[in-house]
């Protein structure tokens, strides 16, 4: 009798400890995507810890299943592809495994795949990002009224990293919420419905009278025009409309949004008066990047090398930006430049399976697709993947759709759970 009770003892432990690790791993998810927007440390610390919690929850079957698909299968190929690269890089090792390290985080992805595949807590990390967004919303305009730094080195209305990051993070959410509102105001949900629009409206002021980047300001009107397509041509145009008569209004309202705007235009027009440095700098970047790509086109001059041809680069003549630099400020250049058109290819080939994952309609396809087309604009003018945050932000929340995606499609039946294996 004793011996079976402890057989019995033995035989549910494993499945106990199994569950502690999902739902540890899950608490954690929701804890990265509510510290994302805050802190880069909080985020680091985090996710070794979800590592600790999930990885004995894995197994192997479960693996292979994700690597067998495209979404799952070609971030990884983009890392090893970069591990290759070291091979063939003309610099220290120490400079090559700093090129490997940014896009390590791309290793994530499948575990999230299998995580929210099984999970039903994907929401909450949906819910965990708002709610961090909207503290770090609170701080900015509590800083940006009473004209103060919450944080010494940063301006008012600036909390804890950069104005591009923040405003990033408010234009997501502002997606989000009109998703939200939409489902809330079919199902009748009406004070949900008020405390959305409310809250979109919120980030709307501080994305046009606090702080805004260049580039949120071009994700917007993609993310609208992607926002009516997702229903039908006329709600696009619709959607399209009334951003131009908002823009016009901040525009007209807001000196802050007038001179990044036309900080913007001084690219080409090559006003000295105005601060664009950044963009001159940046098209010095892409030039010099062009005609190291060009040196070797196929297989790139190896992973880490970007910092080492950029100082020793004499187009431009000694001591210009260029030399200066470690960053192309452009992913693709980035990717080209150290693994070649193979990796580019690897690159785009990713960002498309992920879009493949999104198409259909519901919260978990609009958020996944949210960050996509967020992170690929936003790559046009940034090295977005390797950077931490939105590096990160692209890993987590594409993560959690698709494991949230491909969870709806099993719960369809049969037929409907074809499809995400083969993308």
């Amino acid at each position: 009798m004793l011996r079976s009770i402890e057989a019995r003892r033995i035989l549910v432990w494993p499945a106990t400890y199994h569950e502690f690790n999902v739902h540890t791993a899950d608490a954690i998810a929701v804890a990265i995507a509510f510290f994302l927007p805050l802190s880069t440390s909080a985020v680091a610390v985090l996710v070794v810890l979800w590592l600790l919690a999930l990885l004995p929850s894995l197994s192997i079957r479960e693996v292979r299943q994700q690597l067998a698909t495209w979404p799952g299968a070609l971030p990884v190929a983009l890392v090893l592809l970069a591990v290759a690269g070291m091979l063939w890089a003309d610099v220290g090792w120490s400079e090559r495994l700093a090129g490997i390290r940014p896009l390590l985080k791309l290793l994530v992805i499948p575990f999230l795949f299998i995580q929210f595949q099984r999970s039903d807590r994907g929401l909450w990390v949906v819910y965990g990002f708002m709610a961090g967004c909207t503290l770090l919303l609170t701080m900015s305009f509590v800083g940006f009224l009473f004209s103060v730094s919450l944080i010494h080195g940063k301006p008012p209305g600036i909390v804890v990293k950069d104005y591009i990051s923040q405003s990033g993070f408010f234009v997501v959410c502002v997606f989000l919420l009109l998703e939200m509102a939409e489902e809330d105001f079919r199902a009748r949900r009406g004070v949900r419905v008020v405390v959305e629009v409310l809250l979109v409206t919120a980030f709307l002021i501080n994305i046009g009278y606090v702080a805004v980047s260049r580039t949120a300001l071009i994700v917007v009107p993609v993310l609208l025009l992607l926002f009516g397509l997702r229903r039908n041509w006329k709600i696009a145009i619709i959607a399209c409309a009334a951003w131009a008569l908002l823009f016009a209004i901040a525009w007209t309202s807001s000196p802050y949004l007038k001179h990044r705007l036309h900080s913007a235009a001084s690219i080409t027009a090559g006003d000295p008066a105005l601060p664009a440095v950044s963009n001159r700098q940046r098209l010095a970047y892409w030039d010099a990047s062009v005609d190291l790509i060009r040196q070797a086109p196929l297989l790139g001059h190896g992973t880490g090398t970007i910092r080492s041809m950029f100082r020793h680069y004499t187009a431009d003549g000694p001591e210009s930006d260029v030399n200066r630099a470690a960053n192309p400020h452009n992913q693709a250049f980035a990717i080209a430049l150290q693994t070649g058109l193979i990796g580019v290819i690897v690159l785009y080939a990713m960002w498309i399976s992920h879009a493949l994952m999104f198409r259909g309609p519901g919260m978990a396809a609009w958020s996944g697709l949210v960050v996509l087309a967020q992170n690929v604009t936003g790559s046009l003018f940034n090295s977005h993947i390797s950077d931490f945050t939105q590096g990160w932000t692209y890993v987590i929340c594409i993560g959690v759709a698709g494991g949230m995606v491909r969870r709806h499609a099993q719960k369809r039946g049969p037929a409907s759970t074809v499809s995400p294996s083969a993308w």
